[in-house]
């Protein structure tokens, strides 16, 4: 059971992680005024929708274009019965959180490539080293003393 959770949490894109935290994805409940024209389409339709739109926005501008945020904020408040405003709010701290997350990963990205060519670097050096070493020894010249090989 938890290897199949596993297996289906590694198989969510991060659009569709930041869509599930809005309220995009949740059940519009009965009582919803908004809901009357968006309760027709099939819940997993609107979810693909917004996840569509999040990717192709993200992807290029990290945010969500005019149009395209209001679209998500109404499908917010229809969902949830969330006022307009409520719901733009809601929309606005979604794509903040997503914001900083690809600032941390960047971040962190470029943390990773500094450290890893340092440790090349010194990888290199270690190695050169060495060779200098092996080849003093394998010449007879090591440690600035002339070695003699002993016969066998």
């Amino acid at each position: 059971m938890g290897g199949s959770a596993l297996q289906a949490a590694g198989s969510a894109s991060p659009a569709e992680i930041y869509v599930d935290m809005s309220p995009a994805a949740q059940p519009a409940p009965a009582s919803s005024a908004n809901s009357a024209t968006l309760n027709n389409a099939n819940p997993n339709q609107s979810r693909a929708e917004v996840v569509r739109l999040w990717t192709s926005d993200f992807h290029e501008t990290y945010n969500l274009s005019a149009a395209d945020k209001t679209y998500v904020a109404q499908v917010v408040a229809a969902r949830t019965g969330l006022s307009q405003p409520d719901a733009d709010k809601r929309v606005d701290d979604v794509i903040a959180e997503a914001k900083t997350a690809a600032d941390n990963a960047r971040k962190g990205a470029a943390k990773l490539s500094f450290w890893l060519t340092a440790a090349m670097l010194f990888g290199a050096f270690a190695a050169s080293l060495a060779a200098v070493e092996g080849g003093s020894l394998r010449d007879g010249t090591w440690n600035d003393r002339v070695l003699t090989p002993r016969p066998i």
